[in-house]
């Protein structure tokens, strides 16, 4: 069935997948008009203290997590020896193989949703030491702080989900190559954001109201706005399954946005055992976490490489 919305039918679903991506986008901003209050300025001790490491401590992990986005995603456009993937060329319809280096590696959702990952780390990590050195953090600050974890760990349980259960088993049913799906810089992004925000929601428990599953929603309609407009410049789509023409086009960006929104509910469920029993959500958060990460390169044929 989902190889079936894969397809090009005889009709362009373009105009089909843009409505229905643009009714989402306005009924979001509409939920947020209602809901003015969710930017409600929260208690900065809910983001800045822990049961278990001390201030300092926290202090230091946000930081450590944001220079390893800065570190890694400068890794990922200065590498000169940039890196092989398999986009859907836009006017052939087809994948094929390409070598991508510089700026235009930036343009995957994975370097997406791991800046967004740096950002948030940047600010948490300023408003504890704000806090530390005993000064006032701005409002909007502490504001946008849990959105963004929020955010930030929706996303990356949709794109370890993703790499892990399609796009690996999907280059492997294509033949193709998949060394550049394990680069290192690779596993920290596929693998290492989901480990890291958990261990970041155990240790300090953000505060995240239910109602911040919208903005998840909202970033992964940008990036499909952006999809579009990298196609039409660099003239091919990343993920072909953002590729509005496909007899499956809109149906498969709800099923997205659905799968974004399941993986915000995974982490409020996440926050309910952490406030019932710490141990079980550990437990719970370390199986869950450890289902979906895919280190190791799988065994496969090497004569077909």
């Amino acid at each position: 069935m989902f190889s079936g919305l894969l397809l090009y039918g005889k009709k362009d679903k373009t105009i089909e997948t843009a409505i229905t991506t643009i009714i989402v986008m306005f009924s979001s901003l509409i939920f947020l008009y209602f809901n003015k209050d969710i930017f409600q300025t929260p208690e900065i001790k809910s983001l800045v203290t822990s049961k278990y490491v001390s201030n300092e401590l926290l202090a230091i992990f946000r930081s450590i997590c944001a220079i390893l986005s800065i570190f890694t995603l400068s890794w990922v456009v200065l590498d000169p020896k940039g890196s092989p993937d398999y986009p859907l060329y836009f006017l052939e319809k087809k994948n094929r193989k390409r070598h991508s280096s510089g700026l235009t590696r930036l343009a995957a959702f994975t370097m997406w949703h791991f800046g967004l990952f740096g950002i948030t780390f940047i600010i948490l990590a300023t408003i504890s030491w704000i806090d530390i050195s005993g000064k006032e953090v701005p409002d909007w600050i502490l504001v946008s702080a849990p959105i963004l974890f929020a955010t930030t760990y929706s996303c990356a349980i949709l794109v370890t989900s993703i790499v892990t259960f399609h796009m690996i088993d999907n280059e492997i049913s294509k033949e193709n190559n998949i060394d550049h799906l394990f680069y290192w810089y690779e596993i920290v992004m596929h693998n290492f954001n989901v480990i890291l925000l958990a261990m970041a929601l155990v240790i300090n428990n953000i505060e995240i109201d239910w109602r911040y599953f919208v903005f998840p929603i909202i970033f992964g309609i940008m990036y499909v706005g952006w999809a579009r407009i990298y196609a039409h410049f660099a003239g091919v789509y990343i993920y072909n399954f953002l590729d509005p023409r496909l007899s499956g086009g809109p149906v498969l960006h709800l099923m997205l946005l659905g799968l974004i929104s399941i993986s915000f509910t995974i982490i409020i469920i996440f926050k309910i055992i952490i406030k019932w029993n710490i141990l079980m959500a550990i437990l719970v958060i370390l199986l869950f976490t450890s289902s979906i990460i895919r280190i190791r390169k799988p065994k496969i044929n090497i004569e077909k490489y």
